[in-house]
């Protein structure tokens, strides 16, 4: 892999707080060194409010080190070692492994830190260690310091309920006198028995806005009323701590009691009393299915076409789940403010079965759709591969893009004239060449992953692999092909005739004619 003056910054804050280590000074103080130290900075990775600590998405960090261990460049900078990760030894050593193999290094700028230097592995274990041990400690200390506000009846932090504010001073609930007024009135409907999406579809038809800033449905109400704050009362997050040891929280929410009397813990104004809350908790659980004692789970994503079919009504473009037996509009169910697309799950499912069975084994070798699916196919065979290769190609593309800038400067505008500047153009032209020569060279030295997409090619052998499949099987198949399937809004009474009102959009990007 290339070794060169390149260099990439990585950059993490949890939290951008007033007192806290802002981006902004991590990035001056490894500006700083990387002049000092006579690299280039290339490109700048950020994660703003993202935890090293928890197993949370961070594209800046899959980005920085997609670079480094593609070689599109030799060095990656961090401020300090607990920015990179806040996980232990067991990533950090990961991450390490993966630079080493690629001849890169990794650099920690306030650690004074550098992975060339032999030695700097073993305090790099240690400091590993160190950060994840602190991100315990810290965690455990919060816990701590929330138990003691909700037991004073202050609040801890968050968003407060619709219709609701937080005195600065108190640190106690008080009514929004802008929004308190609408969200009486979504009591009121509650209480009086009015299902949730119409609630939620009387609130859009006033344009009366969510606390987002959107429309409401039928989930934001529900969530709204159930809210133990929306009652002034103390909220406490449900939490569940699985065999990796990493507290989870579940997204229900209940009144806080507090441990030595167990009593409920006021934290100022509610919207509505204890007792209209209890009357609408019972409300909405007598609307619930219960079995066994125990509440009916989230269903699965059982049907088909989940995660693939859309309402194609105008405006909408919503996902459609599968209810009883027909794809309906989750917008129109929730209360928003769309017509509702529906269809019959039996004959969409069919419609679009028949197409794609029919569809594949007519394919070319070079058609664009057989190679979509050949890409998607290979690219979930190996992510990684293609991270790297992403990343060499995008900076191949940068590279070719300033070498054309740097030729239109002299053969077009004329911004080099006279022996010397012509040198200097030669100088930063053939740095340049070099440049998109080694990275192209390490793109060639990738592994290129590739399957073999002929069964998929082969009617008799596609269709037996179908008929053997589970529903969770045949949705994989069907997302290599197809990127969504479009359902158009139906007539009532009217028999659905699928190559009027299903739409399917196959993976190259653009619109086929199904009927085809």
């Amino acid at each position: 892999m290339q070794q060169d003056t390149f260099c990439d910054l990585y950059l993490r804050l949890s939290l951008d707080r007033d007192g806290k280590t802002a981006i902004e000074r991590q990035e001056a103080d490894c500006r700083a060194w990387v002049e000092r130290n006579g690299l280039t900075v290339r490109k700048v990775h950020m994660d703003r409010g993202r935890s090293g600590y928890k197993a949370v998405e961070r594209k800046g960090f899959d980005a920085a080190l997609a670079a480094v261990t593609s070689g599109v460049v030799g060095t990656l900078i961090v401020w300090k070692l607990d920015r990179l990760s806040r996980r232990g030894i067991g990533q950090v050593g990961k991450v390490l492994d993966d630079i080493e193999k690629a001849g890169g290094r990794l650099v920690s700028v306030m650690d004074g830190l550098d992975t060339s230097n032999d030695s700097a592995r073993m305090v790099v274990t240690m400091l590993a260690e160190l950060a994840r041990s602190e991100s315990a400690d810290l965690g455990t200390r919060v816990g701590h310091a929330k138990r003691y506000l909700r037991s004073e009846g202050q609040w801890v932090g968050g968003q407060p309920p619709y219709g609701l504010l937080i005195d600065h001073k108190t640190k106690k609930l008080i009514h929004d006198p802008e929004h308190s007024v609408y969200a009486r009135l979504i009591a009121d409907e509650a209480l009086a028995g009015a299902p949730l999406v119409k609630i939620a579809r009387l609130l859009n038809e006033h344009e009366i806005l969510s606390p987002r800033g959107g429309q409401w449905n039928a989930a934001s109400i529900m969530q709204l009323l159930r809210s133990p704050a929306f009652a002034g009362l103390m909220p406490e997050a449900e939490a569940a701590e699985p065999e990796d040891g990493e507290r989870k929280y579940t997204g229900r929410v209940f009144p806080y009691r507090n441990p030595e009397s167990l009593d409920t813990v006021e934290i100022g104004e509610g919207i509505i009393t204890v007792g209209e809350r209890e009357q609408i908790i019972r409300t909405l659980e007598s609307r619930t299915f219960v079995h066994a004692g125990k509440r009916r789970p989230k269903p699965e994503g059982t049907a088909l076409l989940t995660g693939l079919i859309y309402c194609a009504v105008p405006g909408c473009g919503r996902r459609m789940h599968r209810v009883g037996g027909s794809y309906q509009c989750m917008a129109r169910r929730a209360g928003n403010q769309c017509i509702g697309a529906s269809a019959l799950a039996e004959t969409v499912d069919n419609y679009v079965t028949a197409q794609f069975l029919a569809k594949l084994p007519t394919l070319e070798p070079d058609d664009p759709l057989l190679v979509a699916i050949a890409d998607r196919w290979v690219h979930r065979v190996d992510p990684g591969t293609f991270a790297k290769r992403g990343a060499l190609t995008a900076e191949i593309q940068d590279t070719e893009a300033r070498l054309a800038e740097l030729e239109d400067a002299r053969y077009v505008r004329g911004e080099f004239n006279g022996v010397t500047a012509v040198e200097r153009y030669n100088r930063l032209s053939e740095r340049l060449r070099g440049r998109i020569d080694r990275l192209r060279s390490d793109l060639h030295r990738l592994p290129m992953p590739s399957v073999d997409v002929s069964s998929m090619l082969d009617g008799l052998a596609l269709r037996r692999a179908w008929a053997d499949a589970t529903n969770e099987d045949r949705r994989d198949r069907l997302s290599l092909a197809v990127d969504r399937v479009e359902v158009s809004k139906g007539v009532r009474g009217r028999r659905i005739i699928p190559e009027q009102r299903i739409q399917i959009r196959w993976a190259r990007g653009a619109a086929v004619d199904t009927a085809t």
